[in-house]
């Protein structure tokens, strides 16, 4: 299987993604974004893709895991048949990488925060889908510019439906 999101992605934040050039517009792009809500239960989804990143002056600090939901799950799989469904939801979930055992393997600690992304019509201003981030402890959303922090790293994926990721 090969998974290659995660190095397109840090490349695209790397590069200055997540910065704006006009800030007003952005906010007005901002309010016309509906939200989808902390997703509850999304630790059962499918687990498709882990990594670590151990540099803490990395953004994508963290063990980190894609979650798929169900609706989501047959057009990641394949990395076709583009759009996704309507109520299809990815979750890049951040963790705390902790050590364990003798030879201190990297594990899956608390949860630092988490980004979701959900398959919407009514979010026009960002492909159809909306992007939110959580705090991991409280699920309380971030206060964030989705369209400059998220949509504008995506646009790269468009003919992907804006998705960085498949199981190939």
């Amino acid at each position: 299987m090969k998974k290659s999101f995660l190095g397109l992605f840090i490349s695209f934040i790397i590069a200055g993604c997540a910065t704006t050039s006009n800030p007003s517009s952005v906010k007005e792009k901002v309010s016309a974004i509906v939200t989808a809500g902390f997703p509850e239960g999304y630790q059962d989804w499918a687990n498709t893709y882990s990594k670590t990143v151990l540099d803490k002056a990395s953004p994508f600090y963290g063990f980190q895991r894609v979650l798929v939901n169900k609706i989501a799950l047959p057009v990641y799989k394949n990395g076709k048949n583009f759009p996704y469904p309507e109520g299809s939801q990815l979750v890049l979930e951040f963790n705390e990488p902790t050590t364990e055992g003798p030879v201190g393997d990297v594990v899956k600690g608390m949860t630092n925060w988490l980004a979701l992304m959900t398959k919407d019509s009514k979010a026009a201003n960002t492909g159809g889908w909306i992007f939110e981030a959580y705090d991991g402890a409280s699920k309380v959303k971030k206060d964030m510019d989705v369209v400059a922090g998220c949509f504008n790293c995506h646009k790269a994926v468009e003919r992907d439906d804006y998705i960085f990721s498949s199981v190939k």
